[in-house]
């Protein structure tokens, strides 16, 4: 590919693979809760900044750091939480600012009381919620995201690389995403936000420019999945279970500051 790795050794891309190919997505996910289990501390996940070197150090031992000149140049910035370029029927999707993606959660102190919709947060995600966002987007629409490498950007920091089909854009409605995710056995929770109990599956952002049409079916493409856990989840069952709403409260708290 244009965009080749950095060291002399390495593979072809990722992409070129093709769907049959190695599952990076889950072995670099495997990568960091194995780190995570082993050598963890036992306060729980490992910082942003370990997980950031970690995966890294995974990278670089497979031949999967690419080459940020042949990349960042391309680049056209996206939405909140990505950089893209297209190539060969695909697009690219370069992670920005340090950041990885959003994860949904909530604030005990925001719990509003029952005349008030719930609210919940969008809190930005580390690399390891980022991985685990993309595997269960691939549950989901099976070849969805491959795992491209990783760039080291040149302020020294770290953008995750993956790629999806290049899907042509043929619009949605709200009505029909709704439909969609009710013959999927979910329940709606709040506008953009499903949930279903029987896996135990939270899907959120899933607004109509985050899903396309490929047929008879929908594609949710930039849709953030999760397994709710905690107080999180018992706040979706307590807010279910009183005939409540929710309601999203997207959270932004990137600074220069050590993450």
């Amino acid at each position: 590919g244009e965009f080749e790795q950095t060291s002399d050794d390495a593979g072809p891309p990722a992409h070129q693979h093709g769907a049959d190919g190695p599952d990076l997505v889950r072995a670099a996910l495997d990568h960091l809760r194995g780190v995570r289990s082993s050598g963890g501390s036992s306060s729980g996940s490992p910082t942003i900044a370990r997980q950031k070197k970690d995966l890294r150090e995974w990278a670089a031992g497979l031949g999967l750091l690419l080459n940020p000149d042949a990349i960042i140049p391309r680049l056209t910035r996206g939405g909140q939480e990505h950089d893209y370029f297209e190539e060969d029927e695909r697009v690219f999707k370069i992670t920005r600012d340090g950041v990885f993606g959003l994860s949904p959660g909530i604030e005990l102190a925001l719990v509003s009381s029952a005349e008030d919709p719930r609210r919940f947060h969008l809190w930005e995600a580390s690399p390891l919620e980022y991985l685990e966002r993309l595997l269960l987007q691939n549950q989901l629409v099976p070849g969805l995201n491959i795992l491209e490498g990783i760039i080291v950007q040149p302020d020294g920091d770290m953008a995750i690389v993956t790629s999806q089909p290049r899907f042509d854009l043929v619009p949605v409605t709200t009505a029909e995403i709704d439909a969609w995710f009710a013959t999927l056995g979910f329940t709606k929770i709040t506008g953009a936000a499903y949930y279903r109990e029987a896996d135990n599956l939270g899907i959120f952002d899933a607004h109509e420019k985050n899903l396309v049409r490929a047929g008879e079916v929908l594609v949710p493409f930039d849709v953030i999945p999760c397994h709710p856990a905690g107080g999180f989840l018992a706040f979706i069952e307590a807010t279910l279970a009183a005939g409540h709403t929710l309601r999203a409260v997207r959270t932004v708290t990137t600074t220069g500051g050590a993450r």
